[in-house]
């Protein structure tokens, strides 16, 4: 760039950061203007998720800032706005201005220096001007109160395709707790993908780079506390404990608390507590309040006020991460071969993959040999004796159009026939239970918006619960031709 580019672009850049909320403005984070001429402007992204999120949620916006930008510079001219993947040897000069990590408590000489450097007010009893090595005694002091597992990180998260909206929200929580676009930010998906890894992970960093006091506990952990404080005749001690004590609450698995009518109403005036003071909350689930059967409609409606996320199965190149990453960690050599075979074999979740591993790891140090292909399919093949079949939309629209005799055009239309809404909304069920694939994801391999999917999915699971037994051949049939 010359000189009045580069003047462009540095107002381009400082417009987008004021104008954009701080989760969208994450996926900018490595953002670089690889050619720019008077009629084009081609902005190179990451990776492909981050393209495709760009693209269909944020070009309007980017393209409007930018014409702005240049009217103000005094240029008339339409300029067109591309995106591509970023080669990752390109030059970065253009790159927008973020920091690759946090500034830590160990940064710091004292608390009026960390204020100013995080823009958040410590808890009060950690006031006092303090040295840096004191800050850091409060923070372990802090953590050991918060029931966190300090193993739970950012920097041992591996992001994909999978969870990378979960994962920038989470980073903007972690970042400004309360005072961010998610509070309460809810997390949800299925067993073993990394909820409370990444829910952790924002108590940790908190801690790390706050004085705040986080809790972590899971829903059954405050039925209990609350059941306890019942019997013991001290309810209002068990309410100003966790109100007066914890700046962020954590809570895991909180579809457990359906059904329990009294501590559902003592969770949502807790619940409702913390938002109105600003303070942050965090919550996952297995499934998106919508689905939690037994939840009150006023707690359910809070719980997708603001942030609500999921994460899927991981992909194949979401799982060779995973393991590369691990094995780097433990520093432990294993061949490339060996991590394409586990990544391909096991497409479940993200804790029988690292099982998987550990089974490996334990059988070579046992035996005293090197991991190799041979130990690894030795190990696995027992336990996946068929590879799992990862499917995409397309598969399945297909399979159910001529399931049901109709063409693809009729599913993905508008008729609200029960003929043809009936195959679309198991087309839409069997999509979001047998793919990777994020209800927005869905949305657009349907050609439809996000509630419109969800609605689908919840009525085919409605009709299940509630042995549909026509429904449910026509599923049994439906997996049997795809998964033959």
């Amino acid at each position: 760039m010359d000189s009045m580019d580069t003047q462009i672009w540095t107002r381009y850049q400082k417009s987008l950061r004021n104008c954009l909320n701080e989760f969208s403005f994450s996926y900018l984070e490595n953002m670089t203007c690889c050619q720019m001429s008077e009629t084009r402007w081609e902005i190179a992204l990451p990776d492909r998720s981050t393209l495709n999120y760009v693209e269909t949620n944020l070009a309007d916006k980017l393209n409007e800032v930018l014409r702005d930008v240049l009217r103000e510079s005094g240029i008339n001219t339409d300029v067109e706005l591309a995106f591509c993947v970023e080669n990752q040897k390109h030059p970065t000069s253009g790159m927008l201005p973020f920091d690759e990590r946090p500034m830590r408590l160990r940064d710091v000489s004292s608390v009026s220096n960390r204020t100013a450097a995080f823009q958040i007010s410590p808890s009060s009893a950690y006031l006092n001007d303090t040295s840096s090595s004191d800050l850091v005694v409060a923070s372990e002091e802090l953590r050991k109160i918060s029931r966190l597992n300090e193993r739970y990180t950012f920097d041992n998260f591996v992001q994909g395709n999978s969870n990378d909206m979960a994962y920038a929200a989470a980073k903007a929580v972690a970042t400004k707790p309360g005072g961010n676009d998610f509070n309460p930010l809810f997390i949800y998906g299925g067993v073993g993908l990394g909820k409370t890894h990444l829910m952790q992970s924002i108590g940790n960093e908190i801690i790390e780079t706050s004085l705040l006091r986080v809790q972590y506990m899971t829903s059954e952990d405050f039925t209990n506390d609350y059941i306890r404080a019942l019997e013991k005749k001290n309810v209002q001690e068990f309410r100003d404990h966790i109100r007066e004590n914890y700046d962020v609450l954590l809570i895991d698995d909180i579809q457990f608390i359906a059904g329990k009518i009294e501590t559902q109403k003592e969770f949502f005036h807790t619940f409702n507590y913390f938002l109105e003071v600003g303070k942050q909350v965090v919550l996952t689930s297995d499934k998106h309040p919508s689905e939690i059967r037994e939840l009150e409609e006023r707690m359910r409606s809070r719980f997708v006020g603001c942030g609500t996320f999921d994460i899927q199965l991981p992909d194949y190149e979401t799982r060779l991460a995973i393991l590369n990453k691990k094995a780097n960690s433990e520093g432990i050599y294993l061949p490339s071969e060996v991590a394409d075979y586990i990544a391909q074999k096991v497409a479940t979740n993200v804790r029988e993959l690292e099982g998987c591993y550990k089974r490996i790891k334990a059988n070579a140090t046992a035996h005293h040999e090197r991991i190799s292909l041979a130990l690894a399919q030795k190990i696995i093949d027992p336990l996946y004796q068929t590879r799992t079949v990862m499917l995409n939309a397309d598969d399945i629209i297909k399979c159910v159009s001529e399931y049901f005799c109709i063409s693809i055009e009729e599913i993905m239309g508008k008729s609200r026939a029960k003929p043809f809404v009936y195959p679309r909304q198991i087309a839409m069920y069997l999509a979001r239970l047998h793919t990777s694939l994020s209800f927005p994801d869905l949305a657009r391999a349907f050609n439809r918006d996000h509630s419109t999917i969800m609605s689908g999915v919840t009525k085919i699971k409605a009709s299940l619960a509630n042995k549909d037994t026509n429904l449910e051949y026509d599923i049994k049939r439906l997996e049997d031709k795809l998964f033959k």
